[in-house]
């Protein structure tokens, strides 16, 4: 059972460790694809000069606005909406499929008799065929005497579209801003469209309209500057019953797909498209599209024949020509667009060269840091840990105020800038020594020494006989040990400086002879240096820290050739490093004149 709680905890830890290294690798590579985080590696490590792919997720849009058909009947503008799902390929391309819909109306102002002898023509079938003077047809004249009924165009049309758009963003590249909140496209589609377009052309009891010819008698111009165009509108508006009950032309033998009593007809279509979008969030933006539909079909408004003009061999007379150009259904909508998934941005919104921009300017922040020294300490702001230091005052590589032992007081302020560590000091920074036997109170084991005698390292008087001769009274100095290769001292052996420097000051016509030695580990010439470069360091420091005359000291330097501990084989061994240790040194020898 122990154990197995043992396991039980193991496999705990196990999941903490696992769940976090899951999440820090996935805000790493969140908006990054999978394949290219080899490529975020050496772009973050400097490897590699760009940034890998932002992620691209996709985004569904619905859309609602109006559609109208530009054709051959004047247009009445109907309603229009969508349903599309994009994906971004790149900042600047997108694909998009949508799914569309709309009606448009149409009713023309302009009365026509040009309809007859169209074959298919629903104008043609209900009104020109009750025209027909049966007395001429006998008589063989072609075409009839007379004029067919006057009519006026409208429609029903009924559109949908099935398409694949590839889109263009025009201005997320730019150079001015981190993130725009405009954003103008473009673009291009393919796919089919079917459509249902009806006439009304019939009343409700199923007769030929009567009324046309008393809209006709409405002026459209009555030469006062009136225009009649509204007025013939709403007396045809106000006289139909608006049920577009008849197929348009070409349905019935062109149609592809029927639901009901409606026939589809279906063709390719091409469409174009432009639009601006408004950033609203990172997930939710708004846009306003326009977009027109190219299916070359001129029967969408169920008309393909020019009101007026033309000719024919069988009805020279009134009979209308093909019109020049296709129909196009139009559609302005406006929309809004949601982003699905993770990620920061869409990249139609991301700006690839806001990256670019945000390592310039931190390389330019960088070294103007590097460059920057606010407070004059000679350490730039960019490593300065203590930008305001005030001025004067000695500072370490980080900018922060210099306190080599760390007895509170900056050595710029600091009498004694290298006190025993953890040693009480007075206010300049010197350590406290309470009955000035050389030795600091936290290293004197004997704190109240009786004065005028003379002391160990430990701050223990030395009861000595007093010589007849002041050249012959003892001068008991300690011996400073380095590491191997070594020149610098130790902060252990700070204690036997500080005692060194007292019993000079104590004594001021002493001079100290300082030897140096090496252990045998190296040749003799690197040794010889070696020792000379501790001899000249141990000076230094009680120079420098103490404040003893340069001129009280005799410098001598033996190299490996007087150790304390002889024999000791050239290769190393480290059971006999302790051995070499003690010869690694440098000697104090008091000299009186």
């Amino acid at each position: 059972m122990k154990h197995f709680k043992h396991l039980l905890l193991l496999m705990f830890l196990s999941s903490i460790f696992t769940v976090g290294f899951s999440q820090e690798e996935e805000d790493r590579y969140k908006n990054i694809r999978k394949k290219d985080y080899d490529q975020a590696d050496a772009y973050a490590e400097g490897n590699y000069p760009l940034p890998p792919r932002p992620k691209s997720n996709w985004a569904i849009g619905v859309k609602g606005g109006w559609g109208f058909v530009a054709g051959d009947v004047s247009t009445r503008p109907g309603w229009a909406g969508g349903l599309d799902v994009r994906k971004g390929l790149g900042h600047a391309f997108s694909l998009r499929l949508a799914l569309g819909g709309g009606q448009s109306f149409g009713q023309n102002y302009r009365e026509t008799t040009g309809y007859r002898g169209h074959a298919g023509n629903p104008w043609h079938e209900n009104y020109f065929d009750g025209y027909v003077n049966q007395v001429d047809v006998a008589n063989g004249i072609n075409p009839p005497s007379g004029s067919p009924p006057t009519v006026f165009y409208n429609y029903k049309a009924t559109i949908f579209d099935a398409t694949l758009q590839g889109i263009f963003n025009l201005n997320n590249v730019n150079f001015y801003k981190e993130q725009v909140k405009w954003n103008l496209y473009v673009g291009v589609g393919f796919g089919a469209m079917m459509y249902n377009t009806k006439v009304d052309a019939l009343d409700a009891n199923g007769n030929i309209y009567t009324h046309f010819d008393a809209v006709s008698g409405i002026p459209l111009n009555d030469g006062q500057g009136t225009d009649g165009r509204a007025d013939r509108i709403d007396a045809l508006r106000d006289a139909q019953d608006q049920d577009y009950e008849t197929f348009a032309e070409g349905h019935v033998d062109r149609s592809a797909i029927t639901f009901g009593d409606a026939a589809f007809v279906v063709n390719p279509v091409l469409q174009g498209l432009a639009g601006i979008s408004y950033r609203i969030n990172r997930r939710i933006e708004l846009n306003l599209e326009y977009k027109f539909a190219w299916s070359s079909d001129d029967l969408i408004d169920g008309n393909r024949w020019q009101e007026t003009g033309g000719g024919g061999p069988d009805f020279p007379r009134d009979k209308t020509s093909l019109s020049p150009s296709s129909d196009l259904f139009n559609t302005v909508t406006i929309g809004l667009g949601f982003r699905l998934g993770k990620g920061e941005e869409s990249p139609w919104w991301d700006n690839p060269v806001a990256e670019a921009y945000t390592n310039i300017n931190e390389a330019v922040r960088l070294v103007d840091q590097i460059q920057s020294d606010a407070d004059g300490d000679g350490v730039p702001d960019l490593y300065d840990k203590e930008p305001d230091t005030p001025e004067g005052y000695i500072v370490g590589s980080d900018g922060r105020v210099l306190d080599s032992d760390q007895d509170g007081i900056p050595d710029s302020e600091d009498d004694e800038p290298f006190s025993p560590k953890n040693c009480d000091v007075d206010e300049n920074g010197v350590a406290i020594d309470s009955d000035n036997d050389g030795v600091p109170d936290c290293y004197d084991k004997e704190p109240n020494s009786p004065p005028g005698s003379y002391y160990d390292v430990n701050g223990v008087a030395i009861q000595i006989e007093p010589a007849d001769d002041p050249k012959d009274a003892p001068c008991l100095l300690p011996i400073v040990h380095f590491d191997s290769d070594k020149d610098n001292i130790k902060p252990e052996f700070y204690p036997e400086m500080y005692y060194v420097a007292q019993v000079m000051k104590n004594d001021p016509g002493l001079k100290i002879k300082a030897v140096g030695h090496a252990d045998v580990t190296a040749g003799d010439a690197y040794n010889l240096e070696l020792s000379k470069r501790r001899v000249q360091n141990v000076v230094d420091f009680l120079v420098n820290t103490y404040g003893i005359d340069p001129n009280r000291f005799i410098m001598e330097y033996d190299g490996s050739r007087a150790p304390l501990i002889k024999n000791l084989p050239a290769k190393r061994q480290a059971k006999l490093e302790p051995l070499r240790y003690v010869n690694r040194r440098v000697e104090f020898e008091c000299i009186r004149e």
